[in-house]
């Protein structure tokens, strides 16, 4: 399992203000999206022509971000799966706290960094091998999930593709439901396309 996420201490309609005027900074428009135009397969669409994003509500302090993980990106900007620019310009924006995580567990490897407005206090990047993972709660391997359980980050592993709703489509053979996902019903579909696309 492979995913990235950013949270915001921040409400769901300001964390969406910053997101719409960061993108339009890159030349990205906000644009109505359907089912028929929505991506159906992985790396069917490249980041510098269209970005694709769930925001959640508020849930206890924090909005996530959920962008789409699966971009085809032939010169790719940025490593991963959540944009760190992105991260910084809403926690400063906002003069917020923030989070942005990493996790690629097939490959034993996770990082997150914290900002608050803007700037980074702490971060952390992890990676081991299965001869070396622990069992004991108190191991480095663990650290991100003490972060999350102390934070109370909800939908964690929630990928953009599983979530359903009148706006996208099935990615291949991921699955999209709705149960389990706190919040549903106030999540927020976005897309944007890049100037001339």
């Amino acid at each position: 399992m492979g995913f990235g996420h950013i949270y915001v201490d921040a409400p769901q309609d300001a964390v969406l203000g910053i997101l719409d005027r960061h993108l339009a900074s890159k030349g990205f428009s906000p644009a109505p999206m359907t089912p028929a135009a929505h991506p159906s397969r992985t790396k069917e669409i490249d980041e510098s022509r269209l970005r694709l994003f769930w925001v959640s509500p508020r849930l206890g302090r924090w909005t996530g971000l959920y962008e789409f993980r699966f971009y085809s990106n032939a010169a790719r900007p940025r490593w991963g799966y959540t944009d760190e620019e992105l991260a910084v310009a809403i926690s400063r924006e906002l003069g917020a706290e923030a989070y942005r995580l990493e996790v690629v567990d097939q490959a034993g490897f996770w990082l997150y960094a914290h900002y608050l407005a803007g700037e980074e206090k702490d971060g952390l990047a992890y990676h081991d091998t299965p001869a070396d993972r622990s069992t004991d709660p108190e191991h480095k391997r663990y650290a991100l999930n003490r972060i999350i359980e102390r934070e109370g980050l909800k939908n964690i592993g929630v990928g953009y593709e599983n979530i359903p709703g009148p706006s996208v489509r099935p990615i291949e053979a991921i699955p999209q439901r709705s149960d389990g996902i706190e919040g549903f019903e106030g999540f927020v579909h976005r897309a944007y396309t890049h100037a001339g696309e």
